[in-house]
């Protein structure tokens, strides 16, 4: 299926799969694969997927694996619970639109009309400080929904790059000593926009002034949520 494919084709570079066959329907094996095969427009868009999610994981270095482990749990989940053409023709264009953001004009639709849906604009990947962040077995799934505040530069007291929830309270995004490069950069430019709302979906730890913050042993996804809904 597209998504062994795409693994493989990651590593090629966009201008190699802008013009690769997403998967061979003559192997197709599974009941979703075939369904797939049978309808010419959802395997276009199983094929337009396949640029988008390599797209995707070459522009969120450090995170791709975080991004594997998404689209893998997508594909069980939400694909291939579908049991008709429909529901697959929806699951594809929410995942497309889900994954816009992170296209550059290479592999971006032109001509697909997709939906508005909580866009995905970078994925915080673990920590590379394994010491300062160990894996914690404690932590629980946590979501935080507000705007994304950047105060580093004028805040002594900030712990980092934050969610402000609607009661003001603050949920520590990336810690001051984890925060660097490209992250770093990706957030600096999203918290500018002070009219977006963003829901953040990792991990929650506390620490021993019962801060919540997100864990950073684990992956944080950042979706732009639609502007109004």
């Amino acid at each position: 299926m597209w998504f062994r494919w795409v693994l493989a084709a990651a590593c090629c570079g966009v201008a190699d799969i802008a013009v690769a066959q997403s998967f061979d329907c003559a192997k197709a094996q599974t009941r979703v694969e075939k369904m797939v095969c049978a309808d010419r427009a959802i395997a276009e868009l199983d094929e337009y997927l396949g640029r988008y999610y390599a797209a995707s994981r070459a522009e969120i270095p450090g995170a791709a694996a975080c991004l594997q482990s998404d689209q893998a749990q997508w594909l069980k989940s939400t694909r291939d619970a579908c049991a008709d053409g429909a529901c697959l023709k929806s699951a594809y264009l929410n995942r497309l639109a889900e994954l816009d953001p992170l296209q550059p004009g290479a592999t971006a639709l032109k001509n697909v009309a997709l939906p508005r849906v909580p866009a995905l604009v970078w994925i915080v990947p673990p920590a590379a400080d394994k010491v300062a962040a160990p894996p914690n077995p404690k932590a629980k799934p946590y979501e935080a929904i507000g705007s994304l505040i950047d105060d580093i530069a004028t805040n002594p007291n900030s712990d980092g790059l934050a969610i402000r929830l609607k009661d003001d309270t603050r949920i520590p995004l990336v810690m001051l000593m984890f925060l660097e490069g490209a992250t770093q950069e990706r957030l600096a430019i999203l918290a500018k926009d002070r009219t977006a709302t963003f829901r953040a979906r990792g991990y929650a730890a506390t620490d021993s002034r019962g801060q919540v913050f997100f864990e950073p042993s684990r992956c944080v996804f950042l979706h732009r949520l639609p502007a109004g809904g």
